[in-house]
Formats: structure tokens, C-alpha cells, sequence
């Protein structure tokens, strides 16, 4: 399988930073929130967090489109959207099959913004959708994190072949987490910041997983999957 059939339409999506650091761990931290109300898009910042704080101290100085305060910004929709591609250009259906999206993709811009992650080169932010009220049947795209600790460029696995997830409520450092297993080895380990709503799919739905991508970039190893959820 390599191509998105059922497409999920998020209701929320995370605004994740991780600092550029080299000195200190590259933890990605949740600081805002892109979400639904009623027919508008808007943001807050989650200053209340732990993550928050975290990346205050880490070097955080806010989003570029809006100042760090507390209140809820109306209309923020196009301030992500322009990390994306216009759909008019030439080459749009090259972008979409960079993430297993059809040529014909009818999805929303805030799925187009969760199944790309709208990252940039020039900053370090992405979108991780919340997956706490996916229904199935949808199709779903997740990066491996910690990869690079667990596999190496002769044992990743191939684009087609089929993962398994293992929930690990007794790991030390994160009781949501879901290891990725492929020939009954871990690989590395879903989003945390996805992790709990990973957490709900795996226990209410019919969840496969099928390697979509993989090789190495920016001297690491990237797998990225294609999750099924029935």
C-alpha cells in the first residue's frame, strides 16, 4: 500500500518546535494549537504547559505570525497555509506524492497541513494532527522518531513492508509511548506528541502499518509509515 485512500480531516493540530540546539536533546515541545470552531480556524498559544515552559527556557521566542500572549488569534488558517505550495502550481502533484497523497487530493487545508507536517527549512516548526478523534476508515501518515538509535541503513526496512505497534505503559520516560516493531525488533517510536491519540486508535480500531518511506536525510534514518485505520 502506498497511497492515501481515506483521508482524515482533523479537528486540531499541534504546533510543534524543537530547538536547533547542539548542546541539549532535540526534544520537540507542543506550544499552540491550531483548532476548529464552528466554521473559523484558530490558534493559541498552550502557555500553561509544561511543554511550554520547556521551550521558553530551550530558546522559544514564539511563532512568526503571532505575539506571545494568551489570547485566542481569529482567522489563522492563512498563517499556515502559507508554508504551503499554492495547488495551482505546476508541479503541486510531485508534493502531494512526497507523502503518499493522491494527484487528486480533495482534502482540506488544514488535512493538507497535518499529512505534510508544513514544515520549513528556514524554522523549526511542524503541524502533528491530534489523533484523539480519528474514525475510521482513515489513512494516516507518521514518522518514526528515534529511528536512528535503533536501526541502520542495512536492517530499515523497505517502502511496502508491513510494521507492528507495541504500546509500552511501563516505559520510564513516557507511558503513552508506542514502540514500532518490524521483524520482532523496535525500530524506534511513534510522535510523542502523537502518542495518546496513537494510543486510542490502537485500542478502538483495526491499526496496520506499512512503510511508506525510508532511507537517510540529514545523516539520519527517516521511516516514514502509512497507518490504516479500519
Amino acid at each position: 500500500m502506498s497511497t492515501i485512500n481515506h483521508i482524515f480531516e482533523p479537528k486540531r493540530l499541534y504546533l510543534v518546535w524543537h530547538h536547533s540546539k547542539d548542546v541539549a536533546p532535540r526534544h520537540r515541545r507542543i506550544v499552540g494549537e491550531v483548532f476548529k470552531d464552528g466554521d473559523s480556524v484558530k490558534f493559541r498559544y498552550l502557555k500553561d504547559s509544561e511543554d511550554y515552559k520547556r521551550a521558553t527556557e530551550e530558546g522559544f521566542i514564539g511563532f512568526p505570525a503571532f505575539t506571545k500572549s494568551s489570547e485566542i488569534f481569529e482567522d489563522a488558517l492563512d498563517a499556515f497555509s502559507t508554508r504551503l505550495p499554492p495547488r495551482k502550481r505546476a508541479d503541486f502533484d510531485k508534493y502531494l506524492s512526497q507523502y503518499g497523497l493522491p494527484n487528486d487530493f480533495h482534502g482540506s487545508y488544514m488535512a493538507l497541513l497535518g499529512y505534510t507536517g508544513a514544515r520549513l527549512a528556514s524554522d523549526r516548526f511542524e503541524l502533528c494532527p491530534d489523533y484523539s478523534d480519528v474514525t475510521a476508515p482513515a489513512d494516516i501518515l507518521i514518522e518514526i522518531t528515534g529511528a536512528h538509535y535503533h536501526v541502520d541503513l542495512a536492517e530499515m526496512p523497505a517502502p511496502g513492508q508491513q510494521v507492528e505497534f507495541l504500546p509500552e505503559p511501563d516505559n520510564p520516560y513516557d507511558k503513552n509511548a508506542v514502540a514500532v516493531i518490524y521483524n520482532n525488533k523496535k525500530i524506534g517510536y511513534i510522535n510523542k506528541t502523537t502518542a495518546i491519540g496513537f494510543n486510542r486508535m490502537l485500542s478502538t480500531m483495526d491499526v496496520d502499518g506499512y512503510v511508506l518511506k525510508s532511507g537517510e536525510f540529514e545523516s539520519k534514518i527517516q521511516v516514514i509509515l502509512l497507518v490504516t485505520c479500519r
